[in-house]
């Protein structure tokens, strides 16, 4: 199995806030792509699920992860293109909020693998 940062990722995904909070007055323009932002393929973590789908298979953990950091994705690629498009204007609007909760999840499952796989040795 590939080696992972499990701490990098958690606060990768804890900084996406931060990086709406800097967008809200910097993502006006039309032409900024939100693609690579929604593609879950795209960042470090989904790599490496990819690449370690098989021996990861069997994990709920990873199971329920896999979904989470999709919609993660969905979400983020959603909320710059508001942002963009000036329907998201401050940090407390509900969809920033939502995000808030489910950077959490995902930081709660990176915990619970990173146990899970040091456990299996």
């Amino acid at each position: 199995m590939q080696a992972f940062d499990f701490d990098s990722a958690i606060t990768m995904h804890r900084s996406w806030k931060m990086k709406f909070h800097l967008a809200i007055d910097n993502i006006r323009s039309r032409d900024f792509d939100t693609q690579p932002i929604g593609d879950a393929a795209q960042c470090s973590l989904g790599q490496w699920l990819a690449a370690n789908a098989s021996e990861l298979e069997e994990s709920d953990s990873v199971k329920q992860l896999l979904a989470i950091h999709q919609e993660f994705h969905r979400q983020s690629a959603a909320i710059a293109d508001d942002i963009r498009n000036g329907r998201i204007v401050r940090l407390t609007d509900k969809a920033i909020v939502d995000f808030g909760v489910l950077s959490e999840k995902i930081e709660v499952l990176l915990v619970r693998i990173k146990a899970e796989l040091r456990q299996a040795g």
